[in-house]
C-alpha cells in the first residue's frame, strides 16, 4: 500500500509539473503574439505607417486569442495616399494550428486622397471574418473572407450592401508581388444592392454572382495607380470561369472562359460567351426602361422566332462585352463601368 501511494504521488507530481510546463509554454507563445503585433506596428522599414491600440491575449489552454482595441494603417506617400482604421479586432489561432482567424466587430474606415480631395468610405458588418492560411513552415498560402450583412457608405454614391459573400484566395506560384502571378480566386456574392441602379432595367439588386478567377502577371505593390498601370502594361489580365449572375430578369451563365483587362482609363474591358435564360424577359425589361430601341427589340424577337420559340425556356448563347466603359450582352447595355480606382496623383 505504501508503494501504491508513492506511485500515485509521483503521478500527481508529474501532472502538476506537466501542467505548469504547458502553462509556461502557453504564456511564452502569448508573449510572442503580443510582441509580433507590436513589432509589426513599430517596423520603421515598412512602406506604410501602423498604429495599434491595446492588445490583450487570452485563450488558455489550447488557443491564442489577441483582442485589439483598434488598428490604423496608412500609406501617406505614393500616387493614391490612403489610411485605414478598424475597431474591435480579434485574432484567433490554435496553439499548434496553421490558420489565423481575424474577426472585425467594429466599424472600418478607408480615407484616401483623389483629385486633390479627401474621400472617406465607411463599412460595418454583422460578420467580417478573414482566415489567413499558412503551410507547415509558416509561409502564407492564401486566405478566405466571409461577410454577412455588410454595408458600405461610399463617397459621392449611395450606400452599397451585401447580404452574404465569400472569397477564397490561393497564392500563386508565379512571380511574386502583393498578388502573385497565377493567384486564383473563388468568389460568391448574394444580395448585392446598388441604389444607383434602382431605376435601371434590372433593378438595384444582384441576387447572385459567382465566378472563379486566375490572375496573370503579379501586382507589385499597394501603390495601386502605379501598380495597376504596370500590371496593365506588362499584359496583365484576369481569366474568369464558371460565371453565374442573376440580376432581376437576367439569368446569365458563362459558356466559356473570359478574359478581362484594364484600359488606359483604368476601366475593365474584355468579354466572354454567355448563356442567357428567358432571354425575352430581359429584353422586354430593357425595352420598358428605354435602354433598348424598338428596332433592337424586334431583332431579338426575330432571333427567338428563328429558333422556333425555344428561347423562352432555353439559354441563348450571346457575347458579353465590356468596352469603353459599356457592358453589353447582345443588343442590351447592362450599364457602364468607371475606373476601378479613384484618380490619384498619377495613373501611370
Amino acid at each position: 500500500m505504501k508503494n501504491l501511494w508513492r506511485v500515485l504521488g509521483a503521478l500527481v507530481a508529474l501532472a502538476v509539473l506537466g501542467g505548469a510546463g504547458y502553462a509556461g509554454y502557453w504564456y511564452v507563445a502569448a508573449g510572442k503574439v503580443r510582441a509580433t503585433i507590436e513589432a509589426w506596428a513599430a517596423d520603421p522599414s515598412a512602406d506604410q505607417k501602423v498604429s495599434v491600440g491595446t492588445v490583450a491575449v487570452s485563450g488558455f489552454p489550447d488557443r491564442l486569442i489577441a483582442t485589439i482595441s483598434s488598428i490604423g494603417i496608412s500609406r501617406p506617400n505614393g500616387a493614391l495616399p490612403w489610411q485605414y482604421t478598424a475597431e474591435n479586432l480579434r485574432l484567433t489561432r490554435g496553439l499548434g494550428g496553421d490558420t489565423t482567424t481575424i474577426r472585425i466587430f467594429g466599424p472600418q474606415t478607408l480615407t484616401y486622397t483623389a483629385d486633390g480631395k479627401s474621400q472617406t468610405a465607411k463599412a460595418q458588418a454583422r460578420r467580417f471574418q478573414v482566415e489567413l492560411r499558412t503551410d507547415t513552415d509558416g509561409a502564407f498560402t492564401g486566405f478566405a473572407l466571409g461577410l454577412t450583412d455588410f454595408a458600405l457608405e461610399r463617397p459621392e454614391a449611395g450606400p452599397l450592401s451585401i447580404a452574404r459573400a465569400s472569397v477564397q484566395m490561393a497564392k500563386g506560384s508565379g512571380a511574386a508581388g502583393i498578388i502573385n502571378d497565377k493567384t486564383r480566386f473563388a468568389v460568391r456574392v448574394d444580395g448585392l444592392k446598388m441604389p444607383e441602379y434602382r431605376r435601371g432595367a434590372l433593378g438595384d439588386t444582384i441576387e447572385q454572382l459567382v465566378f472563379n478567377a486566375a490572375v496573370t502577371q503579379p501586382l507589385a505593390s499597394l501603390d495601386l495607380p502605379v501598380a495597376l498601370a504596370k500590371w496593365r502594361d506588362s499584359n496583365g489580365y484576369v481569366t474568369f470561369t464558371d460565371v453565374t449572375m442573376k440580376w432581376g430578369t437576367l439569368d446569365m451563365t458563362g459558356l466559356s472562359s473570359g478574359v478581362l483587362r484594364i484600359d488606359q482609363q483604368m476601366r475593365v474591358k474584355g468579354g466572354m460567351s454567355v448563356g442567357v435564360a428567358n432571354y425575352m424577359l430581359a429584353i422586354d425589361a430593357f425595352h420598358a426602361a428605354r435602354k433598348l430601341s424598338e428596332e433592337a427589340r424586334a431583332a431579338a424577337q426575330a432571333a427567338i422566332n428563328f429558333l422556333g420559340g425555344r428561347g423562352a425556356n432555353t439559354r441563348i448563347g450571346l457575347q458579353l462585352e465590356i468596352d469603353e466603359g459599356n457592358v453589353n450582352v447582345g443588343p442590351a447595355t447592362l450599364g457602364t463601368v468607371g475606373p476601378i480606382i479613384p484618380a490619384g496623383r498619377s495613373a501611370g
